[in-house]
């Protein structure tokens, strides 16, 4: 903050270097009236300034602004942040995910490629968007999920996976064979893009056009209340139900903490819930025996005790 005049005040806050010059950029403002009121248009310049949506990431911008004596404190700090209500799981039915995968492949096959490897291995999309070819074993039926293509301030870029790790899944027969004619189709090189526009797969598909073509073809197919994200709930869902290993699904689905498997997608293990019902069942089908009746009436000739 810069006094420029008796009440005008110039504000300044950093939003970070510019993914392709280099440069540190800025978002500027000048407002009228007192230093108390140039201050709290500060805060809420720095605030504007953070680009992620999350609570945390403002309060983080904040607490630099304090660091760098912009504001006198840091009001995020002092805040009780809203209880976190997660959304409700709702994943396709693998009826819906054929459906879908048939109506893609039938009018552009590079979709259907894209939803089937959405459905079977359950990457994230910008995960799918950032990959090549060299990332691709058809041989062993392997994918290394290596970066991810996410949306920034000036276009799509590219940046480390969202747990900041590389991870590999394995292929089923049909989906390897699958991703094979698609590399048929394509004149790319080991570094070009999996999913491209262009015939030498040099730039990825954006993630917002990919977005748009799910949702294009998820109303085509009479499917309601289906995100792009909901394949993954798919896969990890059908994976719980068929007997999977929560290790396996957790490793497959890159969780962070293998916690975080059991907590989501408890609803799918198998047998957990219905087997506790039936043990409840069991203790309350049968009435006690008369001698065990739990009379708890004192003994004749004793006064009861409090």
């Amino acid at each position: 903050m810069r006094q420029r005049g008796s009440d005008s005040w110039e504000l300044r806050a950093y939003l970070g270097t510019d993914p392709e010059t280099g440069k540190r950029r800025y978002a500027t403002r000048t407002v009228h009236g007192t230093k108390r009121a140039a201050q709290c248009a500060l805060v809420e310049l720095v605030d504007d300034a953070s680009h992620a949506p999350r609570a945390g990431a403002r309060s983080t911008a904040l607490a630099q602004a304090e660091r760098w004596e912009w504001i006198w404190m840091n009001p995020a700090a002092h805040a009780s942040p809203p209880r976190h209500v997660p959304n409700e799981i709702r994943p396709p039915s693998p009826a819906d995910v054929a459906l879908l995968i048939a109506k893609a492949s039938a009018s552009d096959p590079a979709l259907g490629a894209f939803i089937r490897l959405a459905a079977s291995t359950g990457a994230r999309r910008s995960q799918l968007l950032a990959l090549r070819w060299e990332n691709v074993d058809l041989e062993r039926r392997r994918l290394s999920f290596t970066r991810a293509l996410v949306e920034g301030p000036n276009g799509p870029v590219l940046a480390p996976t969202k747990t900041r790790r590389a991870y590999q899944v394995s292929l089923d027969v049909d989906t390897a064979a699958v991703l094979a004619q698609h590399k048929s189709c394509c004149d790319g090189v080991d570094d070009s893009f999996v999913f491209s526009h262009d015939s030498d797969g040099a730039t990825p598909w954006k993630p917002n056009w990919a977005t748009s073509a799910f949702i294009r073809l998820r109303r085509d197919c009479g499917i309601p209340r289906c995100r792009l994200h909901d394949l993954r709930h798919f896969m990890a869902t059908e994976m719980l139900a068929a007997g999977v290993a929560i290790p396996i699904v957790a490793a497959r689905l890159s969780h962070a903490r293998a916690s975080t498997t059991p907590n989501v997608y408890a609803h799918a293990v198998p047998g957990g819930d219905r087997n506790a019902a039936e043990q409840i069942s069991d203790l309350l089908r049968d009435p006690p025996s008369p001698e065990g009746s739990g009379d708890c009436s004192p003994p004749e000739g004793e006064e009861p005790v409090f």
